[in-house]
């Protein structure tokens, strides 16, 4: 692709920046995916890890909403910096395709306050968006697995899930499709551009909702703040039944 092929996809102030950084030109030229479905290369922010500072003039087109976006994308890099390569057996470097946080043991009591933060957010958008009863236990038992104990849970979860076999015990938290409808705020729609890059930092659509959050217009405070301190701390969230809620550690 050439940025003169980009253009017509982008806005013209996006341009105007990415034409003058030989590296954002480069990444973007590069760009072999559908354009009309993908202006933003999907795995621009993994090309720009340790170097995202170079995002700024983009996002501070969006005022502080989006220089907050930079931050927690700064915040997710730094969390990472000691997963995104490894040393192979024959010397080699493999370099992680996506981010993601290794746990440590030391932030159990961190963890247990931002689970509940996400819990009392999941609550509130039930009761207040969807006019239906809170699915959670704000006082709900908070169990931590890891190693081969996690893996193989979330593989019952995920098996669970593919098989349509979920069972009634499991309480619906899923607020995705409710963000997916919000209406971005005025002057910051171009942000969508980016929702696919977002998305792939992690596979984790929770996680470009967080960043997202301030462009979008809404009056409710940002659900995802519990879970993106989850996130950094290197675990994943499960609600196997309302009062119960299991943390799954990477520790490798």
């Amino acid at each position: 692709m050439t940025i003169e092929e980009c253009r017509q996809y982008l806005p013209d102030k996006w341009v105007q920046i990415i034409e003058q950084d030989e590296v954002l030109l480069e990444l973007f030229e590069e760009h072999e995916y559908d354009l009309e479905r993908e202006a933003v290369p999907p795995f621009l922010f993994q090309d720009l890890r340790g170097d995202l500072e170079r995002l700024r003039p983009v996002l501070a087109l969006y005022g502080k909403p989006g220089l907050d976006m930079l931050s927690g994308l700064m915040e997710i890099d730094e969390a990472s910096r000691d997963t995104a390569e490894r040393q192979l057996p024959d010397g080699e470097t493999a370099y992680a395709m996506y981010f993601f946080a290794r746990f440590s043991g030391e932030n159990r009591q961190a963890a247990i306050d931002a689970a509940r933060t996400y819990i009392r957010a999941i609550n509130r958008i039930f009761v207040e968006e969807f006019d239906e009863d809170a699915p959670l236990d704000e006082d709900a038992r908070i169990e931590f697995l890891t190693g081969q104990e996690g893996r193989k849970f979330e593989e019952k979860v995920r098996q669970a899930w593919v098989n349509g076999d979920i069972g009634d015990d499991v309480p619906d938290t899923d607020i995705g499709d409710w963000c997916l409808e919000l209406p971005y705020r005025e002057g910051y729609e171009d942000i969508k551009l980016m929702s696919e890059a977002l998305y792939h930092i992690s596979c984790d659509y929770s996680l470009s909702y967080y960043l997202q959050w301030p462009m979008f217009k809404t009056g409710q405070e940002n659900p995802f703040r519990g879970y993106f301190a989850l996130w950094k701390m290197g675990l994943n969230i499960h609600f196997p039944r309302r009062d119960h809620v299991v943390l799954v550690g990477k520790t490798e």
